[in-house]
């Protein structure tokens, strides 16, 4: 007997929440959102909720006048990057570069993320001494005839 598979649903990516401030072109709006989608479409944990601040300081002083700060809520976890640059859209590529790689190693580091051939056969059995949960292997089901 085969059991049919339900292909997997996939969640369309939020719209990030985009500020700007400091004089910066209305249409970096529509790009770092764009961006925003293709990051969080790879992310292990579903996103809640993404907020992207960009700002030019009007201090003549500073070498990387363009601040970009983003935080992305994810299930369980929170993750908040910030990048600055010369041009705004140096900026925002920086800073979904950085995402990237933090959300990517969020999702390689915490334990119970994502599910792998080597961890889908294992099973959660309560520990009576610390009240802590054990993972014990648990071997696939074998076909009965």
């Amino acid at each position: 007997m085969t059991i049919p598979e339900n292909p997997p649903t996939a969640l369309l990516p939020l719209p990030a929440v985009v500020e700007l401030s400091g004089g910066i072109a209305p249409d970096l709006t529509e790009y770092l959102q764009q961006k925003m989608a293709g990051v969080l479409a790879h992310a292990a944990r579903a996103p809640l909720h993404a907020h992207v601040r960009v700002v030019k300081h009007a201090d003549p002083a500073r070498e990387r006048p363009v601040t970009a700060r983003a935080s992305v809520q994810l299930a369980s976890v929170t993750v908040h990057v910030h990048a600055d640059a010369v041009t705004a859209r140096e900026a925002a590529d920086l800073l979904v570069d950085r995402l990237a790689r933090r959300i990517a190693r969020r999702s390689r580091t915490r334990r119970g993320d994502r599910v792998t051939t080597g961890t889908a056969h294992l099973e959660a059995v309560a520990s009576p001494a610390n009240g802590r949960q054990r993972m014990l292997p648990v071997a696939p089901p074998t076909p009965t005839e």
